[in-house]
């Protein structure tokens, strides 16, 4: 196959003038038409978990060898890249530790008023039904920071770490530049919690990171699950109020 169209220039030189003549090669367009070579991308999978709840996964999951997590938690046996993704995979907290899902060990009670294990709504509502994404709740449960608490006609108002949210996301799960598609299905400056402002130069204050979109975003210690967003700076779950308006 030809790989390059070679171009013969022939230089004269007339009654003192340079005279450029270009001669090409016969089209060798229709060689190319028989000779597409389509190349194929390699995606390496990895079967995590145990059986029977075996899945694959884009991610290196270590669970044979050493259990333990640098937490003191348990490996869950799932790959992940931040906390959200193994929020399926366990009940209680969790974290996402060098590529792994983990366990997290108890905390103590934060708060006495509210019953230990109950994360708080931005409604007041308690709930213990932690989330990720949309799915993860039930029909006339929306997941707002990290819980499936009810949905509302203005769960956009408090959907961002308590702030508002600009839009809900598209079909597609795409929101405007900018802004991130979260778990609530609402697009808002950060995946979790509320944002500090924009990065200055890739900086920000304490207890925040520079995002791609250009925001400063908290996230729980370790990317820990928020366990909701702190209403009156208080949190349920014997969680703290910590950077972003977070439960953690």
């Amino acid at each position: 196959m030809w790989c390059l169209v070679l171009f013969c220039i022939f230089l004269q030189k007339i009654k003192g003038e340079i005279i450029i003549t270009e001669e090409k090669l016969p089209d060798l367009s229709k060689v190319y038409l028989n000779s597409t070579h389509v190349v194929h991308k390699r995606q390496i999978y990895y079967l995590c978990g145990t059986y029977p709840r075996q899945f694959y996964s884009l991610y290196p999951c270590y669970i044979s060898g050493d259990a333990n997590c640098s937490n003191g938690g348990k490996k869950l046996g799932v790959g992940c890249t931040i906390a959200n993704q193994c929020v399926a995979y366990h009940s209680g907290p969790v974290a996402c530790i060098s590529g792994c899902c983990c366990t997290v060990p108890g905390t103590p009670n934060r708060d006495d008023t509210v019953p230990n294990g109950y994360g708080v709504c931005q409604n007041g509502q308690l709930s213990k039904v932690r989330c990720a994404l949309p799915e993860h709740c039930q029909q006339g449960q929306r997941c707002l920071n990290g819980l499936c608490c009810t949905n509302t006609q203005d769960a956009y108002k408090t959907a961002c770490g308590g702030e508002y949210s600009v839009a809900e996301c598209s079909t597609t799960r795409q929101c405007t530049q900018g802004y991130v598609c979260t778990g609530s299905n609402f697009c808002c400056q950060c995946p979790v919690g509320k944002s500090s402002g924009r990065c200055n130069q890739g900086r920000c204050p304490a207890g925040f990171t520079c995002q791609a979109n250009g925001w400063c975003c908290a996230s729980c210690p370790n990317n820990v699950t928020p366990y909701g967003a702190c209403l009156n700076q208080k949190c349920g779950g014997g969680r703290r109020c910590t950077s972003g308006n977070l439960c953690c």
